[in-house]
């Protein structure tokens, strides 16, 4: 892969990328530059948002960049779930009731907005590919803090099932786009995003209103109606992920060489990053004292789900600009294999404060690593981020041609007139074998009437 892009580059070319520090090089700009967004599959409450949607897009101002509306909407999301946070750092429901009514606000503020920046870019003529990568981006951070607000709402506390809950949701978005490097295509299911986004705004509205009481009923011994309701998520969302063909796809559909990525790379390497960033922190789970993971739930998980992130995004840039992603060799794989380090060496730091530099260092380094992405792609394709460019207009449908128009036309219009029509064909193709015959008929005789070629025994119409 190496060799193919390197010498797809001129020397001038090579050699910049030799001596910077750019994360992207000229081959993958220029893929960037040739990306379409493809998608396929419809869940259930997409056609019923669609309509609020689209009202509500016409009511945004055309000076604000579709990059701007998702990161207003990742700041009011993140921001509503940190104020779950700093009130329950242990994952237990004992915020206000207004904390809980906020971040369920917030939430739906995020998911208008995230979905009508599209729109927006699409009806202003300012769609590229640094808003689908932007927008993922700012999903891929969304996912982390609306997990954790929803583990706090329903009463998750210092379990493993709160574990088990970030582990779940963060490797099925991880898997949405395994398949779409494989495919090429992002495939959603009947139970999708939307449906997630209105049952996690629910919840937090429920426990705001009613409390966390429904949460806590205890159906089986030790086992709640939130481990039940966890359970059935959790299979629900498997079972659109598989019956929609993405496991299919990750297996069997590449459509590189080979059967590889669009990448020409194996279908399975990218399950190695997810997976190894979910052993070693079940690991410093496992292996730490009871009370580090009771006293610094959230925290735990905030720094896992970053992590999460950091490989998240890089799976994504890999899949649009058609080059390998990032597997082992990586920044964000640091803080964990610190803290395993630690712990095999009986904890000369103290746990909480290393866990505190890891999630410092953790945040930094995914924010870091989209900021480096998003200039680089400003700076090659020569697009600005979070502003709109000069003399940007409402682009409106072209208006069809007479010809488009009659193509256009409904059933109902077109067996309103069939007579007409038949007679407006039946003419045209008469006026067709008219031309076509004279044409022919003159021609021969043109032919005819030539003069005999006097250095051969035949005349011209014969050779003819």
């Amino acid at each position: 892969q190496h060799y193919y892009i390197t010498n797809n580059l001129s020397r001038s070319d090579r050699m910049k990328d030799e001596t910077s520090q750019c994360i992207l090089n000229n081959f993958q700009l220029e893929n960037l530059r040739r990306h379409v967004y493809r998608s396929t599959g419809k869940t259930v409450l997409d056609p019923y948002m669609q309509v609020f949607w689209c009202w509500l897009v016409e009511r945004v101002p055309l000076w604000i960049a579709p990059n701007m509306i998702t990161l207003v909407g990742l700041v009011i999301n993140v921001g509503t779930s940190l104020v779950l946070v700093y009130y329950s750092s242990d994952g237990h429901s004992t915020a206000p009731p207004s904390a809980f009514i906020i971040c369920g606000v917030g939430l739906f503020i995020y998911q208008s907005l995230d979905a009508i920046d599209g729109k927006h870019a699409r009806r202003t003529g300012t769609n590229n590919p640094l808003g689908e990568l932007f927008d993922h981006g700012c999903d891929a951070f969304s996912t982390v803090f609306v997990i954790i607000a929803y583990g706090i709402a329903t009463d998750l506390g210092p379990s493993y099932w709160f574990f088990y809950l970030c582990c779940v949701c963060n490797f099925m978005f991880y898997a949405a786009h395994w398949q779409t490097l494989v495919s090429g295509v992002l495939h959603f299911g009947q139970f999708d995003v939307t449906e997630a986004q209105i049952f996690l705004i629910g919840a937090q509205l429920w426990t705001g209103l009613f409390g966390a009481n429904l949460w806590n009923i205890e159906l089986y011994e030790g086992f709640q109606f939130k481990h039940a309701m966890l359970c059935l998520s959790t299979i629900c969302s498997c079972a659109s992920f598989i019956f929609s063909g993405n496991v299919a796809t990750i297996l069997t559909g590449g459509i590189g060489k080979n059967g590889a990525t669009i990448a020409d790379t194996s279908v399975l390497s990218p399950g190695i990053p997810i997976l190894l960033l979910t052993g070693m922190f079940y690991k410093i789970l496992e292996e730490s004292d009871t009370m580090f993971y009771q006293e610094n739930t959230v925290l735990f998980l905030l720094t896992m789900g970053l992590a999460f992130t950091k490989v998240t995004n890089s799976l994504v840039v890999a899949h649009m600009t058609k080059s390998p992603p990032t597997l082992v060799v990586d920044s964000i794989m640091l803080g964990p294999a610190l803290m395993l380090i630690n712990q095999y060496l009986s904890a000369p730091v103290p746990e909480q404060f290393l866990l505190w530099l890891v999630m410092l260092f953790t945040a930094y380094d995914s924010i870091r690593y989209c900021v480096d992405i998003c200039k680089e792609i400003c700076a090659g394709l020569n697009i600005p981020c979070l502003t709109m460019p000069e003399g940007v207009k409402l682009v409106s449908p072209p208006q069809p041609t007479k010809r488009a128009s009659l193509r256009s036309r409904g059933p109902s219009e077109i067996e309103s007139s069939p007579k007409r029509h038949s007679v407006r064909s039946a003419y045209s193709m008469n006026e067709v074998r008219k031309t076509v015959r004279t044409s022919s008929t003159s021609r021969i005789a043109r032919i005819a009437r030539r003069p005999t070629d006097s250095g051969s025994g035949a005349s011209m119409s014969d050779k003819n």
